[in-house]
């Protein structure tokens, strides 16, 4: 909200009496904490420091050296943060390494392709595969570095003197073309994976060149994370099959002691604002592997180190504020085009949506560590549904261990993610302190997802009394879900007769789903490469297991997930204040039959964000009062949503029209688009003002401008299909907003919308739900209600 609007508003709260303990100082006042505001606008910063300096021919770094690869590392670093192949600047710089010839430094080549497969230009892909087989051909394939890359792609017949910088840039190009479906021998990845395993140093970590010693730095030992994961995710074999040719799934699978001894060196020796032993060198460079290794393993954490966000501290202290650049020490970071895409590319790329926390938790034989049977289960997933169509360029996943969540982090760290995922083979043991978190987890718009692995018969019943235990008193129970269910076609069409899928219904959505089959043992089989000679059958189920696993994750999130620092208006603080209090804003939400609390934290979500968004001292905790009470009077505002169909006495309807007609408004809306409760609301409206008529509100109305609030001329609307037998697109369509009002002598007494505005109040709403995404739906709501208080502000002081 832009000053002067914040002054207007101030003023007229004041004069309305409800600022009490903040004044106009201190209205729209913003934290000191990390936020997403505060990340994008570092990195709005960044990109407008590299495009202002891009060249007339759309490169950079010209005269300086090594033009081509400062151009496709600045070129790579605005593709991941928000910019496209569409835009002008881009498609400059994009036009410019095509008509240049191919580089035959390595670390140029490798650059250039990382541009070109994240770009996704089809007409790219033969320029693609003749770069692939350069590196490819540049592999060391003797002595000492076998395995390794060169600073030249000269044949790679002999050991040229190579080192691990050029080595782990030769495998990000070809990862990055073997994701974007060019084909990388699998010799290759062999090679590359022997080299970083025989050269690891006896502490864990690695240095840059030679194999043995101890000279592991930072950046070689992050790179090293990421090489060891990339290569295991390409060398996926079939040594676990039994002879009729299936996976045995109740063999654990047993951890990388390579990638468990790095992982351990970085937790010993984290650091952001050097580069663990390497000096005062390389300190951007170090921080661009850091977020790949966090990213790639599914860590937040190195050790007690929560690496994003001391990360993105640092980097945002560091940025220079009048220029927008980044620049560290040595010949290459101090070149501002360098440093600044190294930071770009860790902010961006880490600020990533956490697709699904992998809940690690305690079982009878603990020891065991069964919630992790199938250790690439979820990365797979994820690694599979990046950058499909209609999802996000890059998603991601993380560990969550339960035990630490419990004694330290609460609710927040598990809302981290919209899907909370469990699997294993024996009975999870949730304390009642952790059952009540899940609780909060889903009433605050989290998912869980559990997968039975093994088909064992205790995972089985412990799902059952989960939710049991979660829900004691309320009629909420794992239910086999109909072949009809959204989930079913939410991204493929599947056969809900055959599919076997529980749920649990929780407001506007199922919010917890369990699967009885072992989906996550073929999704720990699953990849881009696929291995020699696997059997048809097999891959025909791993194809199958992996659809099922992105129709649930595209229900539950409907392939928006928030980014890791999204600011959860959701998570709300205990000891709101409980009952009215004079001077503070006093809401009422409307008891019916219709649904009336689907969305049972709406209302307080919506306050929240009110507060959050201008410093009001409003109640976050809005009376549910029938539609005859008589302390409706107490209350300027009365919110309602619902599901299903409704009727109002005749009393009830002349009390709500004498509280409207007296100053007030109601501000209404149908739970996911529900056209019952639509239907009944349009019949109520019209006996409530028989003189009035429910129609929409001017696109050009003020409610709709930065004069009230938010700018609401183009937000998001979800509008799946209607049919059960088509697949759920989630067409987003953008637009100006859609309300419908009731004027009364000049004055709007109520205000309605007929898509989904209180289930993304509470991200309950699934890819099955008509109506705004969240973010939209808080800035509507939250223009409403700032709106409503002007108004009537005016009737009283003219």
């Amino acid at each position: 909200m832009k000053s002067h609007q914040c002054v207007r508003l101030a003023a007229v709260l004041i004069l309305a009496g409800v600022l009490l303990a903040s004044g106009p100082l201190e209205l729209c006042a913003q934290g000191d904490s990390l936020s997403v505001e505060k990340v994008v606008g570092s990195i709005d910063m960044g990109k407008a420091a590299l495009l202002q300096s891009q060249g007339a021919d759309g490169s950079w770094d010209a005269g300086e050296g090594h033009t081509i690869g400062v151009t496709s590392l600045a070129t790579l670093a605005l593709l991941n943060s928000g910019m496209t192949a569409d835009d002008p600047q881009i498609k400059k710089a994009l036009n410019y390494l095509r008509e240049v010839r191919v580089p035959s430094l390595t670390y140029e080549v490798s650059l250039m392709l990382m541009t070109f497969a994240v770009a996704k230009d089809p007409k790219d892909k033969l320029k693609m595969q003749a770069m692939s087989a350069q590196i490819e051909k540049a592999q060391i394939t003797t002595g000492q570095m076998k395995g390794c890359w060169s600073y030249h792609t000269n044949g790679g017949l002999i050991d040229t003197g190579g080192d691990r910088s050029n080595g782990q840039f030769a495998v990000l190009g070809l990862f990055e073309a073997a994701n974007a479906g060019i084909a990388v021998d699998r010799e290759t990845w062999k090679r590359a994976r022997d080299h970083w395993v025989r050269s690891q140093t006896p502490d864990g970590g690695w240095g840059y060149a030679g194999v043995g010693g101890n000279d592991s730095t930072g950046s070689m030992t992050v790179a090293g994370i990421a090489v060891l994961v990339m290569t295991s995710a390409m060398l996926q074999d079939d040594s676990d099959l039994d002879a009729e040719g299936n996976p045995m799934c109740c063999q654990k699978k047993e951890e990388d002691p390579n990638l468990a001894r790095a992982l351990n060196w970085m937790a010993k020796r984290f650091a952001v604002g050097s580069n663990p032993s390497g000096g005062g060198s390389w300190l951007l460079y170090y921080l661009y592997g850091l977020e790949r290794a966090g990213r790639f393993s599914g860590r937040r954490f190195f050790g007690e180190h929560d690496w994003y966000r001391e990360g993105a501290r640092f980097l945002i202290r560091g940025q220079d504020k009048r220029t927008g650049f980044w620049q560290g020490l040595g010949v290459n970071e101090a070149r501002p085009y360098i440093g600044t895409s190294f930071a770009l590319l860790f902010l961006s790329k880490g600020l990533a949506p956490v697709l699904m926390n992998k809940l690690k938790y305690e079982t009878p034989k603990n020891e065991d560590e069964t919630w992790n049977l199938h250790p690439f289960d979820v990365r797979n997933m994820t690694n599979h549904l990046t950058g499909m169509d209609r999802w996000p360029k890059l998603v991601t996943w993380q560990v969550l261990d339960m035990n630490n969540v419990s004694k330290h982090g609460g609710v927040d760290d598990l809302l981290q993610s919209p899907i909370l995922y469990l699997s294993g083979q024996e009975a999870p043991q949730f304390t009642d302190q952790e059952i009540d978190l899940l609780k909060q987890y889903v009433s605050l718009g989290g998912f869980i997802f559990a997968v039975n692995n093994c088909n064992r018969t205790d995972f089985h019943d412990a799902m059952f009394k989960l939710v049991e235990r979660m829900y004691p008193e309320e009629a909420i129970r794992l239910k086999r879900l109909e072949a009809g269910h959204a989930v079913f076609r939410s991204e493929h069409p599947l056969n809900g007769d055959v599919i076997e899928l529980y749920g649990a219904d929780f407001g506007c959505r199922t919010a917890i789903m369990y699967s009885p089959e072992d989906l996550a043992c073929l999704w720990n089989k699953w990849s881009r490469l696929t291995p020699p000679k696997r059997p048809a059958v097999l891959q025909g189920r791993i194809t199958k297991s992996m659809r099922v696993g992105a129709n649930v994750i595209a229900y539950a999130t409907g392939r928006e997930p928030p980014n890791k620092l999204e600011s959860r208006m959701i998570t709300a603080e205990e000891g709101s204040a409980d009952t009215i209090k004079r001077g503070l804003l006093q809401v009422a939400q409307l008891r019916h039959t219709g649904g009336w609390d689907t969305a049972p934290k709406a209302a307080r979500n919506l306050l929240l964000a009110l507060n959050r968004t201008v410093g009001l001292t409003a109640s976050t905790k809005p009376e549910a009062l029938l539609p005859g009470s008589e302390d409706l009077k107490n209350y300027s505002l009365v919110l309602m949503h619902g599901r299903h169909g409704f009727s109002m006495s005749k009393e009830e309807i002349n009390n709500l029209r004498k509280y409207l007609l007296n100053g007030r408004v109601l501000f209404a809306d149908a739970c996911c688009g529900a056209r019952p409760f639509d239907s009944s609301f349009r019949e109520f409206a019209r006996k409530l003002f028989p003189e009035g008529k429910l129609k929409r509100i001017d696109p050009a109305h003020e409610i709709f401008t930065t004069e009230i609030g938010h700018d609401l001329s183009h937000v998001r609307r979800r509008t799946p299909s209607a049919s059960n037998s088509d697949t759920l697109d989630g067409n987003i369509i953008t637009d100006k907003a859609f309300l419908e009002g009731i004027e009364i002598g000049g004055r709007l007494v109520v205000i309605y919308s007929k898509y989904d505005i209180s289930c993304a109040l509470e991200r309950q709403a699934s890819v099955a739900c008509t109506g705004y995404i969240p973010d939209d739906a808080v800035r509507i709501a939250v223009n409403v209600v700032l709106y409503t208080m002007l108004q009537q502000v005016e009737l009283v002081d003219p």
